[in-house]
Protein backbone atom coordinates (compact mmCIF):
# COMPACT_ATOMS: atom_id res chain seq x y z
CA UNK A 1 0.00 0.00 0.00
CA UNK A 2 0.90 3.51 -0.75
CA UNK A 3 1.89 5.99 2.50
CA UNK A 4 -0.33 8.55 2.44
CA UNK A 5 1.62 11.57 2.05
CA UNK A 6 1.73 14.94 4.02
CA UNK A 7 -0.03 17.57 2.79
CA UNK A 8 1.78 19.88 4.05
CA UNK A 9 4.75 18.47 1.75
CA UNK A 10 2.38 20.15 -1.22
CA UNK A 11 1.60 23.24 -0.01
CA UNK A 12 4.94 23.89 0.71
CA UNK A 13 6.19 23.02 -2.70
CA UNK A 14 3.11 24.74 -4.49
CA UNK A 15 4.79 27.68 -2.38
CA UNK A 16 7.82 27.88 -3.32
CA UNK A 17 6.74 27.12 -6.93
CA UNK A 18 4.48 30.52 -6.24
CA UNK A 19 7.34 31.98 -5.20
CA UNK A 20 9.68 31.01 -7.96
CA UNK A 21 7.32 31.92 -10.64
CA UNK A 22 6.74 35.60 -9.12
CA UNK A 23 10.52 36.07 -9.02
CA UNK A 24 10.87 35.21 -12.89
CA UNK A 25 7.57 36.91 -13.51
CA UNK A 26 9.29 40.22 -11.76
CA UNK A 27 12.59 39.39 -13.83
CA UNK A 28 11.28 39.86 -16.92
CA UNK A 29 9.23 42.78 -16.45
CA UNK A 30 12.81 44.44 -15.73
CA UNK A 31 13.87 42.57 -19.16
CA UNK A 32 11.18 43.82 -20.74
CA UNK A 33 11.71 47.42 -19.31
CA UNK A 34 15.20 47.40 -20.21
CA UNK A 35 14.79 45.96 -23.88
CA UNK A 36 12.21 49.16 -24.64
CA UNK A 37 14.57 52.24 -22.95
CA UNK A 38 17.37 50.99 -25.17
CA UNK A 39 15.10 50.57 -28.10
CA UNK A 40 14.14 54.67 -27.16
CA UNK A 41 17.26 55.43 -27.00
CA UNK A 42 18.51 54.06 -30.14
CA UNK A 43 15.89 55.82 -32.17
CA UNK A 44 16.84 58.71 -30.56
CA UNK A 45 20.18 57.83 -31.22
CA UNK A 46 19.74 57.43 -34.88
CA UNK A 47 17.74 60.03 -36.02
CA UNK A 48 19.56 62.27 -34.90
CA UNK A 49 22.27 60.53 -36.25
CA UNK A 50 20.70 61.01 -39.65
CA UNK A 51 19.76 64.70 -39.15
CA UNK A 52 23.14 65.43 -38.54
CA UNK A 53 25.02 63.67 -41.52
CA UNK A 54 22.58 65.41 -44.00
CA UNK A 55 23.64 68.74 -42.58
CA UNK A 56 26.48 67.85 -42.56
CA UNK A 57 26.79 66.68 -46.08
CA UNK A 58 24.76 69.36 -47.03
CA UNK A 59 27.69 71.84 -45.31
CA UNK A 60 30.92 69.91 -47.93
CA UNK A 61 28.70 70.07 -50.47
CA UNK A 62 28.44 73.76 -49.98
CA UNK A 63 31.78 74.71 -49.05
CA UNK A 64 33.83 72.91 -51.35
CA UNK A 65 31.66 75.19 -54.27
CA UNK A 66 32.18 78.01 -51.83
CA UNK A 67 35.80 77.21 -52.23
CA UNK A 68 35.97 76.48 -55.88
CA UNK A 69 34.60 79.70 -56.37
CA UNK A 70 36.59 81.28 -54.32
CA UNK A 71 39.91 79.96 -55.60
CA UNK A 72 38.59 79.74 -59.50
CA UNK A 73 42.25 78.80 -60.94
CA UNK A 74 43.08 76.19 -58.56
CA UNK A 75 39.69 74.49 -58.48
CA UNK A 76 41.22 71.16 -59.09
CA UNK A 77 43.19 71.30 -56.03
CA UNK A 78 40.31 72.39 -54.15
CA UNK A 79 37.85 69.37 -55.36
CA UNK A 80 41.19 66.82 -54.65
CA UNK A 81 42.24 67.97 -51.26
CA UNK A 82 38.17 68.27 -50.39
CA UNK A 83 37.79 64.90 -51.96
CA UNK A 84 40.67 63.57 -49.42
CA UNK A 85 39.60 65.36 -46.67
CA UNK A 86 36.59 63.36 -46.37
CA UNK A 87 38.27 60.24 -47.14
CA UNK A 88 40.34 60.39 -44.55
CA UNK A 89 37.05 61.72 -42.22
CA UNK A 90 35.33 58.69 -43.11
CA UNK A 91 38.17 56.46 -42.32
CA UNK A 92 38.13 58.51 -38.58
CA UNK A 93 34.39 58.07 -38.11
CA UNK A 94 34.27 54.32 -39.04
CA UNK A 95 37.04 53.43 -36.86
CA UNK A 96 34.98 55.12 -34.23
CA UNK A 97 31.99 53.88 -34.86
CA UNK A 98 33.51 50.22 -34.84
CA UNK A 99 35.06 50.98 -31.38
CA UNK A 100 31.52 51.81 -30.48
CA UNK A 101 30.05 48.57 -31.57
CA UNK A 102 32.94 46.95 -29.55
CA UNK A 103 31.84 48.30 -26.74
CA UNK A 104 28.36 47.36 -26.28
CA UNK A 105 25.69 48.85 -24.90
CA UNK A 106 25.48 47.35 -21.26
CA UNK A 107 21.95 45.72 -21.93
CA UNK A 108 20.63 43.86 -19.40
CA UNK A 109 22.76 45.20 -17.28
CA UNK A 110 20.69 45.76 -14.03
CA UNK A 111 18.36 41.92 -15.17
CA UNK A 112 21.64 40.31 -14.89
CA UNK A 113 22.19 42.02 -11.30
CA UNK A 114 19.39 40.88 -9.62
CA UNK A 115 19.13 37.44 -10.93
CA UNK A 116 22.92 37.06 -9.88
CA UNK A 117 21.61 38.09 -6.02
CA UNK A 118 18.49 36.21 -6.67
CA UNK A 119 21.31 32.99 -7.43
CA UNK A 120 23.48 34.22 -4.17
CA UNK A 121 20.73 34.43 -2.51
CA UNK A 122 19.01 30.68 -3.09
CA UNK A 123 22.15 29.42 -2.49
CA UNK A 124 22.77 30.93 0.96
CA UNK A 125 19.59 29.30 1.78
CA UNK A 126 20.72 25.79 1.40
Amino acid sequence: MAEPTNPGTFASLRHWLGDVLEIGRTRLALLANEVEEEKIRLVGVLVYSLLALACLMLAVVLLVAFLVLLFWEARLYVVGLAGIASLAAAGLLARRCQAALARGSGLFRASLAELEADVAGLRGKE
